[in-house]
């Protein structure tokens, strides 16, 4: 039950985070957006491995972290290069389910597996991650091979993020994300400072930036502490149920309008979380 407690506020975390990082992007670059979160959210880290780490830091547990990192970087400039293919109706949910079965398949080769009723709610949350992430109506029942490579890859460097990052297990704290961490940060700035910054007197959009940051962070902490307490597939599919989050705070202050299928995996979602929880 705490397993799939600290998955779930992960989950919702890192759904509120998308969600404030989308906002901020509607006044300033992506890129930016992403670099200004994560480094103005360097304070919450610190205080987390303050309260959390033993005196110094786990060189092992950072150098797992950096290679998340590095696999997170990748999956990042992927999703982007997803995001402008074409036929990305299509091949999103393809993204989001990669993503959750990596450490799903992980999970399953190197610990115990779930027992029968949680293995059926990991199903149902799978599914679930196909719907929410579907946006739209599907127009096309093809898709170039190309494109398809491609939103696999992006899912499986999203998942191998989550499983390089909670190996090193509960005695390295929150150091693995303080490699994961640096190493973003490195590999954005470059092409997030690239140009001028805007001069047009508009306000930058500080608040949804911070918000962004400390939600990721505090997203990143809950699913290490939960991988810490359970199984990684379990704990991977819940996580996965992110964009769950941003679609209820989408619907709830944007008013935007849920399409059938997303409603329904909305539902199957809910439902998971109770299966996996008993």
């Amino acid at each position: 039950m705490i397993t799939t407690l600290l998955a779930t506020v992960a989950a919702v975390g890192w759904g509120a985070a998308d969600y404030c990082g989308a906002r901020a992007s509607r006044a300033m670059p992506a890129g930016r957006v992403v670099l200004l979160s994560q480094v103005l959210s360097l304070p919450v880290l610190a205080g987390w491995l303050a309260a959390t780490a033993g005196p110094g830091p786990d060189l092992t547990a950072l150098a797992w972290g950096c290679a998340a990192g590095a696999f997170g970087v990748l999956g990042l400039v992927l999703l982007y290069r997803t995001l402008a293919a074409e036929g990305i109706v299509l091949v999103a949910p393809v993204t989001a389910v990669t993503a959750a079965v990596v450490p799903l398949a992980v999970g399953l080769a190197l610990q115990s597996a779930p027992g029968p009723i949680a293995l059926c709610g990991v199903c149902c949350a799978l599914l679930s991650i196909a719907l929410v992430s579907l946006v739209g109506r599907v127009r096309r029942t093809t898709v170039a091979l190309r494109t398809l490579l491609l939103a696999l890859a992006t899912g499986a460097a999203l998942g191998l993020q989550l499983v390089l990052i909670s190996h090193p297990g509960p005695e390295a704290g929150l150091w693995p994300l303080a490699g994961a961490r640096a190493v973003s940060i490195v590999c954005v700035a470059p092409g997030a400072l690239r140009g001028r910054p805007r001069t047009d007197g508009t306000a930058l959009p500080w608040l949804p930036v911070v918000l962004s940051g400390v939600l990721d962070t505090a997203a990143f902490a809950f699913c290490l502490f939960a991988a810490d307490q359970g199984l990684l597939s379990v704990v991977g599919t819940i996580v996965s149920l992110y964009p769950a989050a941003t679609v209820v705070l989408a619907l709830v202050l944007d008013g935007e309008r849920v399409t059938a299928h997303q409603a329904l995996g909305l539902f199957l979602g809910a439902g998971a979380l109770l299966l996996v929880s008993v």
